[in-house]
């Protein structure tokens, strides 16, 4: 399988670009975002890429494509977030707290929310399906869209530095499955958190 920092050494944003619209967008794919805004930090440690450019590549596709899904959440209302959320612990008592967190912290919600490994598709389906208002989500979307990006820009310039000091310039390659090993531990470590309240909550 090719890794990000291959694929995104090819096509460079307009790669980078279509991998966060179409995740954002609630389509799966093999590895998720996180990734390969990491692998860009990969390549600007190398000269190849920069940080403002990643940074405007991925906030502006996480604004379109978590519009895209907010919509369709909107239109398909409660029942696309029952079949959605109901799988991570989410009970009616749990949407009637988010519903007035939502409600009482508004943008600010919606960033902290979309920050969390594992949260961030259920959160734009929540913030649709409650009808959120459309500027707040979109100012949330905005600004957590802007912390991703330079969290994990930096996260993968930090790495590629650390693995060449000690493995030479070719251990960059090599990277990357380090990199996904991380992303996939925290978002198992946050879907057990969950899991672990939703039982303590049952009756």
């Amino acid at each position: 399988m090719e890794s990000p920092a291959d694929f995104l050494a090819r096509w460079q944003y307009t790669g980078l670009f279509a991998v966060i619209f179409v995740e954002e967008a609630g389509v799966p794919l093999p590895l998720p975002g996180d990734l390969f805004i990491a692998a860009m930090g990969f390549l600007a440690h190398r000269g190849r890429a920069a940080f403002a450019p990643t940074a405007a590549v991925v906030t502006t596709a996480t604004v379109l494509g978590a519009a895209l899904l907010y919509l369709v959440s909107r239109h398909a209302g409660r029942p696309l977030l029952v079949r959605v959320a109901r799988r991570l612990g989410y009970t009616a008592e749990r949407e009637a707290r988010l519903e007035a967190w939502l409600a009482r912290r508004g943008a600010t919600a919606i960033v902290l929310g979309r920050l969390v490994p594992g949260l961030r598709i259920v959160m734009t389906v929540i913030a649709g399906a409650l009808r959120l208002r459309q500027s707040t989500f979109a100012l949330g979307t905005l600004v957590a869209g802007l912390v991703w990006a330079t969290l994990y820009f930096w996260i993968g310039w930090a790495l590629g530095a650390g693995y060449e000091r000690v493995g030479g310039a070719g251990a960059l390659a090599a990277a990357w499955p380090a990199a996904l090993a991380i992303v996939i531990a925290a978002a198992l470590l946050a879907w057990r958190a969950r899991a672990r309240r939703a039982r303590r909550a049952q009756p």
